[in-house]
């Protein structure tokens, strides 16, 4: 059991902490070097999901069809498997993809977890929390959270789950820091989070707001380089699509407005947060998104700096100092339609290490 789920699990008091961000003029960014390496397309999807299954192959998931596709740097494509249905083999509801151990991908669905090699040969299928978020690579165990809803008294249950078995290992009720005597600016919601080995878990909430749990300890911070931002046209269009395809009808033209005149959360949808190899935090930023992309990097709550990417991004991962970027390709025309892709990028780890 590591520290994480011993110290959480202890009796001990829980500290809770609001730290202030770094002193940086709003918007403020610090680059790091990151050299774009490959550039692949894959198919059109509104399914924002990617794993990185090792250093030159990446899945993604081709949601009109209801299969994933797992292609390499060089444009080649691993294995296309996958159809709509509740069978071995098939899907059933929303994907998402993560990376684990031995060159394996899970994809989770609705309450199951199914994980194969990228070729598509299904190694195995373990019953998981109804829409299971897992927040880290797995091996013979996967943790997540699973269940994003809840009222002014919103807790947030987080598990780890034996992939052999389906039984709990480990589970906690994590409640949202407004609950914990902290002034916020919203009582509730979480966004999928992150864990890393050491046992921190990271969310964002209150559309600005960073959240870390470090043992006995919840601290929030902010992103130093967060500047409100309304959502572009493509933001706007983007939603109004996803929202069509979620309820069968699109959005009133009141909902829609008020999604326009509403600052940007400062994190992109679905797997937002995710710890790097050496424990820093990336956070995948709804900044610009147009011909360039960000992601702010924390060493726990301190900003280190950020990584600019081409292009509009819509999910990631991370295994060692590879980032692999899913991105829409924006036409020049904007009666075009977009392409999607997948940018591999080589980043500088943190010295000495």
């Amino acid at each position: 059991m590591n520290r994480f789920w011993r110290t959480l699990l202890s009796t001990g008091a829980l500290a809770v902490v609001a730290c202030s961000a770094p002193e940086a003029e709003p918007g403020t960014l610090t680059l790091l070097p990151a050299e774009r390496i490959a550039a692949v397309e894959v198919p059109l999807s509104t399914n924002v999901s990617v794993a990185l299954v090792d250093s030159s192959t990446a899945c993604v998931v081709e949601s009109y069809e209801v299969r994933v596709v797992c292609v390499r740097n060089d444009g080649s494509t691993v294995g296309a498997f996958g159809r709509e249905g509740e069978g071995p083999g098939e899907f059933d509801g929303a994907l998402r993809l993560l990376r684990g151990s031995n060159r394996r991908v899970g994809v989770s669905d609705g309450d199951r977890l199914t994980i194969f090699e990228p070729s598509g040969t299904i190694l195995s299928s373990v019953q998981v929390p109804f829409l299971f978020r897992p927040m880290a690579p797995f091996g013979q165990t996967v943790a997540g959270a699973y269940d994003m809803s809840g009222s002014a008294t919103y807790t947030l249950p987080v598990a780890e789950i034996d992939l052999e078995s389906g039984e709990f290992v480990q589970q906690r009720l994590l409640p949202h820091p407004s609950n914990l005597g902290l002034p916020m600016e919203c009582e509730r919601g979480y966004t999928t989070g992150a864990l890393d080995p050491a046992g921190r878990m990271a969310f964002a909430t209150c559309q600005s707001v960073l959240v870390l749990w470090d043992g006995d300890d919840v601290v929030t911070f902010k992103d130093p380089t967060y500047a409100s931002e309304l959502p572009s046209e493509t933001d706007v269009e983007t939603h109004r699509e996803r929202w069509r395809l979620a309820f069968g009808a699109p959005p009133a033209e009141s909902q829609m407005l008020v999604y326009a005149e509403t600052p940007k959360w400062v994190t992109v949808g679905g797997r937002s947060l995710i710890y790097d190899d050496w424990g820093r935090l990336w956070v995948a930023l709804q900044r610009d998104r147009h011909e360039f992309s960000y992601f702010s990097i924390f060493s726990d709550t301190t900003y280190v700096g950020s990584v600019r990417v081409r292009d509009r991004i819509e999910g990631y991962d991370l295994l060692g100092s590879t980032l692999a970027v899913l991105v829409d390709r924006l036409p020049d025309d904007p009666a075009g339609i977009p392409t999607r892709g997948v940018d591999w990028y080589r980043f500088e780890p943190p010295g000495p290490y």
